[in-house]
């Protein structure tokens, strides 16, 4: 299985990614193509379960998602798989559009419930963190001098922005990034998906 890339004639928004996916004037959206040698070669080898219940194959997968990734996000984008001649199969070709759709749902619904359990772990870093810091500095002040307390008072300071720290860096490195994989699937789940013969002229 090997993506292949054409240009398209004049009347496209420019930028790299203009000149390596096609672009479709009539629907205004940049087609990402992929060639098959077989159906099959859409989900994973490992997986014996019929095609709409079937992981979509992991190569397949991160070309999908580098490729949307590449395309504004303005601009809709189309799939569009080339079987080899004498090969076309409408039924299968129902049953992978199906396969498809559910892949990018199973991945949508597993992204979600991660980022729901990191936003729910930033609120307790923030809640932890910042109490440290309140404690620390609601702290008696006779008692800062003595050796053990100051210890104690230096620990909780530490502990609220190392706490506060870890919320900060999960709101921008990862729910942030876990969010963007969540639109580009969401982006191929409402992609068109079409089938075609390869012409060998």
């Amino acid at each position: 299985m090997w993506p292949f890339y054409n240009k398209e004639d004049q009347g496209k928004p420019n930028g790299l990614f203009a000149e390596i996916y096609r672009f479709d004037k009539k629907s205004r959206s940049f087609i990402i193509e992929i060639a098959l040698d077989r159906y099959e070669d859409i989900f994973s080898e490992w997986d014996p379960a019929p095609f709409k219940l079937r992981d979509i194959d992991p190569d397949l997968g991160l070309y999908l998602e580098g490729s949307s990734d590449d395309i504004p996000i303005k601009y809709p984008v189309s799939l569009s798989f080339t079987v080899p001649k004498g090969s076309k199969n409408e039924n299968i070709e129902e049953q992978a559009r199906n396969g498809l759709k559910n892949g990018f749902i199973f991945k949508r619904y597993f992204l979600q419930n991660e980022i729901k359990s990191k936003n729910k772990q930033t609120i307790i870093f923030f809640i932890i963190g910042f109490a440290f810091l309140w404690v620390a500095t609601i702290f008696p002040e006779r008692l800062r001098e003595s050796p053990f307390p100051s210890i104690i008072v230096e620990g909780l300071f530490i502990g609220g922005w190392v706490f506060l720290w870890e919320a900060i860096t999960l709101i921008i490195f990862t729910t942030r990034g876990l969010q963007h994989r969540n639109r580009i699937y969401k982006r191929l789940l409402s992609s068109p998906i079409q089938f075609r013969e390869k012409d060998d002229r």
